[in-house]
């Protein structure tokens, strides 16, 4: 069906502005604060720390720079705070065009509201200072202190909407950063974004200008009278198998895209048994089934329909088997790392999700997460996440029912989580455990071997060098509890180990590998030891006919500028133990437009490693 939208536009009701880097001239100064006091603690910023610096609260940056540096948050949040302040007293301008911005609304009779992640005290401080400059002030002003979440979450637009009596589809947000971006679109206002630092690409609902001298009432007006129709992210989702006779939930609100808030969700084409809910919530007890050999496919055709009359479709697929057939016989298992987050790629996380969808995965180890991307991912999938740390996750469409690891752990190290795929007819559990793990990157094997020319017992000696070997000794010895029970519920250790295996590095391999071969790589043999195997070298036991590259897709010439082809291998892998598992395929994953680095923005594939994906039988 094709989106419709109602016949009069909605006509603009408010125009709501963040405030440092977008009206005035003071993320710089945020980065620069965030700067010295990183510093201190002994970590130099990049650029890749900008999506945990620009446009978050103080304590969001704080607790990042606590997390790396030992230190406590309070203490750093206490110093940001005062030091942002001293620098935004001496040394607030107004961004070009802002004031002429302000003024036409205002001579308009446009209500705007300054929605901002700083605290209040700044917030004061930065609209006297535009007083001063001939503003004549805010309707609404909604800072840091007056909202439970702050950017990304929609909650500060939500609020200066409500404040303002007006629905976020009438508005237009301004923003200047990914962090206000996310942020306004997921409260359905229009955005006009107007980069300062960090890069922001125009978008379904997103308009992006060089400066606020571009911008005119009448511009903004445009926005809100053509905002984009709402779509799902796919035309048809499958979710986790249901039972007949037992409670079962999922959610598709997080899958849908440009529609304008609120948005209500129904369906017209359904089982008896289902309620789709109003907030995009599925739920229900399927019917009973004939005999434990009849199963059932359930199909919902779910409606959204925006603030615009603008309406999205959604064709649910619900497995349903019965209430006394076996537990679930089949498992997908995914290892992917996601390259800080994401963040080198355009649209990343709609990018993600397609990934994840289209390899109809049930369980994921992560790597580089970000902090962010697996709460977010599982947000948008209805599923179950376990974060631990900046950098590792494990993400399910199953509910995970124990956590497991330190849930503080650095970037590299490991976290897993007990999953329950399904329950026995019996009402038994039917789970397994599974663990994600990053190991150090340097030195790195491969450019020892290639780049290096160095002999096999010497690139064995680098490698328990490197702190590889010690990462995965403590990482199996966290384990060990698990691992003794695995015949009664499997475990699966997943990741990115930054080291080959000694399964690839044959001497037949040899010419895939600088000429060195065999290597008798010591984390590989580490956990060959603990019992795991190599899912992907069992589906493929060949690793000339298929080397099962994960490392990587979009670096073919090493980054040095040389010209050097880059050593390609496999360094994420998929390990299981435990009887019950059988391998049934194994892939190394990455689809889609893939452009070389530094080219990489407009890729389809959104990260700098393959995924690996396993398709097991679980007896």
């Amino acid at each position: 069906m094709t989106p419709s939208h109602s016949p009069a536009p909605t006509p603009l009701q408010a125009v709501l502005f963040d405030m440092d880097g977008t009206l005035v001239d003071t993320e710089q100064l945020w980065w620069d604060t965030v700067a010295e006091a990183a510093e201190r603690l002994g970590h130099v910023l990049v650029e890749a720390d900008q999506p945990d610096v620009l446009g978050r609260p103080v304590e969001h940056t704080a607790g990042v720079l606590a997390a790396r540096s030992g230190a406590p948050a309070a203490a750093i949040a206490a110093e940001l705070h005062r030091a942002f302040a001293d620098r935004v007293r001496t040394r607030v301008v107004p961004r070009p065009g802002a004031l002429a911005l302000l003024g036409a609304l205002r001579a308009e009779g446009v209500p705007t509201a300054l929605v901002t992640a700083s605290p209040r005290e700044v917030a004061e401080t930065v609209v006297a200072a535009l007083a001063e400059a001939g503003h004549g002030g805010f309707t609404v002003t909604v800072t840091a202190d007056d909202t439970a979440l702050t950017k990304p979450n929609p909650d500060p637009y939500l609020a200066a909407c409500r404040a303002l009596r007006v629905p976020p589809a009438a508005c237009v947000a301004v923003e200047d950063t990914p962090t206000g971006v996310a942020s306004a679109e997921a409260a359905g206002c229009q955005v006009l974004a107007v980069p300062s630092v960090a890069r922001i690409d125009p978008a379904p609902g997103r308009t992006v200008l060089d400066s606020l001298e571009q911008a005119t009432p009448d511009r903004l007006r445009a926005l809100v009278a053509d905002a984009p129709a709402p779509r799902f992210l796919v035309p048809g989702l499958t979710t986790r198998r249901a039972r007949a006779g037992r409670p079962f939930t999922a959610r598709v609100a997080g899958l849908l895209r440009g529609a304008a808030r609120p948005v209500t969700f129904a369906a017209a084409d359904r089982p008896d048994w289902l309620t789709v809910h109003a907030d995009g919530t599925l739920s229900g007890t399927p019917s009973p089934l004939p005999g434990p050999d009849t199963a059932d496919v359930a199909v919902a055709e779910v409606t959204a329909v925006d603030a615009h009359g603008a309406t999205a479709h959604l064709t649910v697929r619900i497995p349903v088997a019965a209430a006394d057939a076996p537990a679930l016989d089949r498992v997908r298992v995914m290892s992917w790392n996601l390259w800080l987050g994401g963040s080198p790629v355009d649209d990343h996380r709609d990018k993600q999700l397609a990934v994840l969808l289209a390899a109809d995965v049930d369980v994921v180890g992560l790597q580089e997460t970000a902090v962010h991307a697996a709460p977010e991912l599982a947000d948008a999938l209805g599923w179950f996440h376990h974060s631990a740390g900046e950098n590792l996750a494990v993400l399910s469409r199953h509910p995970l029912v124990e956590t497991l690891g330190d849930s503080g752990a650095g970037f590299y190290g490991a976290t897993g989580a007990r999953i329950r795929l399904d329950e026995h007819p019996d009402g038994a559990p039917h789970e397994l455990v599974l663990w994600s793990a990053h190991l150090n990157y340097t030195p790195y094997g491969p450019y020892d071997a290639c780049f290096g020319g160095l002999p096999a017992p010497e690139l064995a000696d680098r490698e328990r060098q490197s702190g590889r070997v010690g990462e995965i000794d403590g990482i199996l010895a966290g384990m060990a509890p698990d691992l003794a029970a695995a015949d009664r519920t499997p475990v699966l250790l997943v990741g990115d180990f930054n080291a080959p295996s000694h399964l690839d590095w044959t001497a037949a391999a040899a010419p895939l590998h600088g000429g060195r071969g065999p290597v008798d790589w010591p984390v590989s043999r580490a956990v060959e030891r603990a019992g795991l195997r190599d899912s992907y070298r069992e589906a493929h036991p060949d690793p000339v006919a298929a080397p099962g590259t994960t490392w990587s897709p979009v670096h073919p010439r090493h980054e040095d500028g040389n010209g050097r082809p880059e050593p390609q291998d496999r360094i994420d892998f998929v390990l299981h133990t435990g009887d019950r598992l059988t391998v049934l395929d194994s892939i190394a994953l990455a689809t889609g437009r893939i452009a070389p680095w530094p080219d990489v923005a407009a890729n389809d594939w959104p990260s700098d490693h393959a995924a690996v994906v396993t398709t097991f039988r679980f007896a």
